[in-house]
């Protein structure tokens, strides 16, 4: 809802920066403006349409898309769940577990899917007015607010799967943080908090050996934790992958350049890429005659194609100055933005890091609001004023400034 609202306010922004604001010396409107306001008008018409069409299927499908979505989350996010748990309870790929901590925590988890199972049954048989409440969203919101609907709805469903990461991601980083702990101790050293280093230590031997025990015990729990820790971070990461995948479907309904594609395709030369230049070396059709007698006098020129005498006839270089047009991959700049925050925080090694040391992976807020004002975060603002919005207004600001000079 935010982003509709902030998008319609753009949109109001736009229209009175293309049709209030004087015209130029040159009577002509900035291409920037006008193309930037009727690519915002496009863009929320392709999106009501396509809001209209999904919400057509769901209204009228809404019985059966709302028992598949029941017998989904039921087969993915409850059975399978507890088959991986009761697999994980015994000897999984045989691997042997320590028997204890293993029933303790499969029994704990069991009981939170019971829990979940109890709460969220109910919810369950109002399945179809969620659907049909999503499918008229569409009306108003169009399919972003669908998308947006069907990604909280995943974030709800799953909210137990966060528990148990959040459990598992508590328990492994602890008994990590305990283990590097109580190796320093084993090997004689502490870590000193004033100057952030490992320092020597000298222990009492009551000390060393009660320290020795604690680490050999966890030692042999550690396997059993990890075990538990990579199989709901794993469902974690794909929670949230899937989520990072409505945000880039967001991402592209939001900024889709249907104006300015329509625009390149009708007059290539409306958003210039560049010049080139043709260099070719020949006896030019306009050939100088010096005139020889009177130094510093003017140049006359002849459009005469017979040479002259090869006394007067000079040999030049013509270089042939053409516009370039703005290639269409220049057009979809946000997409290649959006993929580069996508994959900066989830396909990166700072992913890596984070799983291996146990810290909580949360998902990249608002991946797709980076083309509208007052939505980007602040570190991306910079970015964001300094890229084209789309790529082609400040090529269209330039193309509509060289037709002013002509």
């Amino acid at each position: 809802v935010d982003l509709i609202v902030r998008r319609m306010v753009y949109l109001i922004e736009q229209w009175r920066a293309s049709y209030h604001t004087p015209k130029p010396a040159h009577g002509r409107r900035h291409n920037a403006q006008y193309a930037g306001f009727w690519n915002s008008v496009w863009v929320i018409a392709a999106d009501i349409v396509l809001g209209c069409a999904l919400g057509i299927f769901l209204v009228m499908c809404s019985q059966a898309v709302g028992d598949w979505i029941v017998l989904s989350l039921e087969q993915y996010t409850v059975k399978s769940l507890e088959s991986t748990i009761l697999w994980l309870r015994g000897w999984p790929a045989g691997l042997k577990l320590n028997n204890g901590l293993d029933g303790f925590l499969a029994e704990l988890f069991l009981w939170l899917i019971h829990f979940w199972t109890a709460m969220f049954q109910p919810v369950t048989k109002y399945m179809r007015i969620v659907v049909i409440l999503a499918g008229w969203s569409g009306f108003v919101g169009g399919c972003s607010m669908q998308l947006a609907i069907f990604s909280d709805a995943m974030a709800l469903t799953t909210l137990h799967t966060y528990w148990f990461y959040m459990v598992a991601t508590r328990i492994f980083h602890w008994q990590l943080l305990t283990l590097y702990s109580l190796f320093n101790l084993f090997r004689g050293r502490k870590h000193n908090v004033l100057r952030n280093r490992i320092d020597s230590c000298d222990y009492d031997l009551d000390q060393l050996l009660i320290g020795t025990i604690l680490f050999t015990l966890l030692t042999y729990l550690f396997p059993t934790v990890l075990v538990y820790y990579a199989t709901f971070a794993g469902r974690r990461v794909a929670v949230i992958m899937a989520q990072g995948l409505f945000e880039i479907l967001l991402g592209i309904l939001n900024h889709c350049p249907i104006f300015y594609i329509m625009l390149r395709l009708r007059d290539p030369q409306m958003f210039p890429g560049g010049v080139s230049y043709n260099v070719s070396s020949k006896y030019a059709l306009r050939f100088i005659e010096a005139a020889w007698s009177l130094p510093g006098s003017p140049v006359r020129v002849s459009r005469d194609p017979i040479p002259l005498s090869a006394r007067n006839r000079l040999n030049t270089t013509i270089i042939q100055m053409e516009p370039a047009s703005l290639p269409l991959s220049a057009l979809f700049f946000q997409y290649y933005q959006i993929w580069v925050q996508f994959s900066a925080s989830y396909l990166s090694l700072g992913l890596l890091r984070s799983l291996m040391v146990g810290d909580v992976v949360r998902p990249v807020p608002r991946l797709q609001h980076t083309m509208i004002p007052g939505l980007s975060s602040p570190h991306e603002a910079s970015n964001v004023q300094s890229s084209p919005t789309f790529a082609s207004e400040g090529a269209a600001h330039a193309s509509s400034e060289a037709k002013s000079t002509q």
